[in-house]
């Protein structure tokens, strides 16, 4: 009943908000030819800052050339870069982005050719704006990089500070995590140049985004020390340009919510309350249905975070009249958690599976069907994990029963002494042994959580390094598929290149994941080769690129018979052991020598592995033979090299093992039998 309510208030001032505003526009437009010179220009200026956010999109676009021409015709630039800059706004706020695009390129042309550098950057911000909401981030990236590269040549502070600010937008929107660090430069860059008018009303809006992102990050501290530089630049723009600058109000307001934000993420409720208090005073003076939306779902996150659920969905009741299409999944995430834990869990469902349904993307599909993959996998693990914690509970329940029974037995027979002195003895070991099934349960537990972690990793590693190839291989598509591009041979060529160099980094991801999968297998792997040790050797080193690496010097040393005898293996499977140990010992050595030792016996081979790498502390042996085990995080891995390597010695017949006498790096011995 409540969202009615709402509902019909809000389509009433709709409804009068629009018939005072066709009034307005009909008598600006009747006036319109009445006038000449300056004051035309300002009728002008007044009738599209009333149809900025028309859906007449063409006949507001018919009159912003109406303008420019007028302009023209006066001669006066500056009348006439404004009516431009006007039109751009008009495209951007109805988000007809392929023509904003088109026209941005035109506007900026004529921006150059009159020499007004920051319209000029503001266009091509405008062009980067138009591919990022058309989905094209790989064209949006480009093109801002081309923004700085541009305004670095020509030293201009404000094409920098855009450009910065378009990746961080670019990067927010692929879930990258340079976003951040982005939005940090164009605000360091901008704070540098305030005395710009055009740089210090910019710089208001970097300090929105730059604080939306901390929010996001949860880095509460650093988002509150920016609301107060965010303050006190609106203060000093404020106090230095008196009222001509119209849309203070507003930012104050996005200022409130962004504070209150953070202080809700710090728990501190009594000072949210007092920022949202100001929200809504301003909110008050401020036309705009979006603004009062954004005060109500802070509102509902402050009355959620103190508990007050009542409050919370009454809020929440009052999203929907007033969001937009973008805003669904916030708005549903927060009601979804308001219903949750207001106990109502079937609304809660709906809402939610309603929510998975609508997002329809193929690449967000992509993604879940690669993760759906990998929990498959990593399942099976948690699965045995969780019957070993069963068992060992059930071994726990079973020990104190048998505690139990004995107490009862000394209870029944406490006369009898001895009796009692076996039974106390009992009960003591009976007391060991829990103590020690515990313990093993605390480090099955420890581990669990860390191997929990280490597949989280592992999964948003994989999946980020899928996006990255997928990202440039559907840039490169949208640019070859583009009707009428041109292209000359030399860029056919690098698109042939970088096409072909991801499509092998995806076929090189998936070999890993096939490598996982692998290393859990229990098969006898079929050996139907003849190969001498030292040919093996020999064609590890080439695959693991030893002998081009040139931070270390590779030694291969041959023992006698090595290049005569006669192993009777799998030649591919016993390559690939061997170029885990190699890649590994390559990979953590920064700087030093890395040496291959292949010798013969009437057993079998021997190749050990040797590096002067960062070396694997005695107590980690056994660990680093474990799957997603990685020592030192700095360096690039997966963490499965290792246990696939073992895996295939085992199923070949051999072993891998580590010496731990060995400290001046990292020594791995395999062993392959003869037959």
């Amino acid at each position: 009943m409540n969202r009615i309510c709402v509902f019909i208030i809000t389509l009433l001032l709709t409804i009068t908000t629009v018939s005072a505003k066709m009034s307005r526009e009909d008598s600006l437009m009747s006036i319109l030819p009445t006038k000449s010179g300056v004051q035309k220009i300002s009728v002008y200026d007044e009738i599209i800052a009333e149809r900025e956010w028309d859906s007449n999109v063409d006949t507001t676009l018919a009159i912003c050339d109406e303008w420019i021409a007028y302009a023209m015709k006066l001669g006066n630039i500056t009348d006439e870069e404004n009516a431009r800059t006007r039109k751009l706004t008009v495209l951007y706020n109805n988000e007809k982005w392929e023509q904003l695009i088109e026209e941005a390129k035109i506007q900026r042309a004529w921006m150059e050719k009159n020499n007004l550098w920051n319209s000029f950057y503001k266009s091509w911000r405008d062009i980067v704006e138009g591919h990022s909401y058309l989905r094209h981030p790989q064209t949006a990236l480009r093109e801002a990089q081309m923004l700085k590269d541009h305004a670095t040549a020509h030293d201009n502070l404000l094409g920098r500070a855009l450009a910065y600010q378009q990746m961080g937008i670019i990067y927010d929107n692929i879930d990258h995590e340079e976003s951040a660090k982005a939005f940090e430069q164009c605000v360091a860059l901008m704070q540098t140049g305030t005395e710009d008018l055009t740089i210090a009303n910019e710089l208001i809006g970097a300090y929105f985004y730059l604080c939306q992102e901390l929010d996001q990050m949860k880095n509460y501290e650093r988002e509150l020390e920016v609301c107060n530089l965010w303050k006190k630049h609106m203060d000093d723009t404020k106090e230095r340009d008196g009222k001509s600058y119209a849309k203070n109000d507003v930012h104050y307001l996005e200022y409130h919510l962004w504070r209150a934000s953070a202080l809700i993420g710090k728990k501190d409720y009594e000072q949210a309350h007092q920022e949202l208090e100001a929200a809504e005073d301003l909110n008050k003076n401020i036309e705009d249905q979006y603004l009062k939306y954004q005060t109500l779902v802070h509102s509902a996150q402050l009355a959620l975070a103190e508990g007050n659920l009542q409050k919370a969905m009454e809020y929440s009741d009052q999203f929907e009249p007033m969001m937009n299409i973008d805003d669904w999944a916030v708005a549903n995430l927060l009601r979804g958690e308001i219903l949750m834990q207001s106990g109502h869990y079937r609304d809660a469902a709906q809402l939610f599976r309603k929510m998975y349904e609508q997002k329809d993307s193929i690449f967000s599909k992509d993604v879940r069907i690669q993760l759906d993959e990998f929990n498959t996998l990593f399942k099976l693990d948690e699965i045995k994990m969780k019957s070993q914690l069963e068992r060992s509970r059930f071994i726990i329940g079973i020990i104190a029963l048998v505690v139990v029974v004995l107490l009862l037995f000394i209870y029944f027979r406490h006369r009898a002494a001895q009796r009692l002195k076996t039974a106390h003895e009992q009960l003591l070991t009976a007391h060991n042994d829990l103590e020690k099934i515990n313990k093993n349960l605390v480090v099955a537990n420890a581990r669990a959580e860390e191997s929990s972690r280490m597949k989280s990793n592992f999964i948003r590693q994989i999946s980020h390094e899928i996006r990255t190839p997928l990202n440039v291989l559907s840039g490169f598509t949208q640019i070859l598929t583009t009707p009428g591009m041109q292209l000359d041979d030399d860029t056919k060529l690098d698109i042939n290149k970088r096409i072909t160099d991801n499509t092998e980094r995806i076929t090189g991801l998936v070999n890993r994941m096939l490598d996982l999968s692998d290393s859990n297998s229990q098969t006898v792997i079929e050996c139907h080769d003849d190969v001498t040790p030292i040919q093996i050797a020999e064609l590890a080193a080439e695959d693991a690129q030893m002998n081009q690496a040139r931070h270390i010097d590779f030694i291969l040393t041959k023992g006698e018979n090595a290049d005569t005898m006669t192993l009777h293996t799998n030649e591919r499977q016993a390559i690939k052991a061997l170029f885990q140990l190699l890649d590994n010992a390559r990979k953590f050595t920064k700087k030093g020598f890395v040496y291959l030792i292949v010798k013969a016996s009437a057993e079998g081979a021997t190749f050990t592995v040797e590096d002067t790498g960062i070396g694997v502390p005695a107590y980690e042996a056994q660990r680093i033979f474990d799957e997603f085990v990685q020592l030192d995080e700095y360096y690039d891995g997966t963490g499965i090299g290792l246990a696939v390597a073992r895996s295939i010695a085992r199923r070949l017949g051999g072993d891998i093992v580590i010496d731990t006498s060995y400290t001046g790096g990292a020594r791995f011995i395999m062993t392959l039998p003869k037959e």
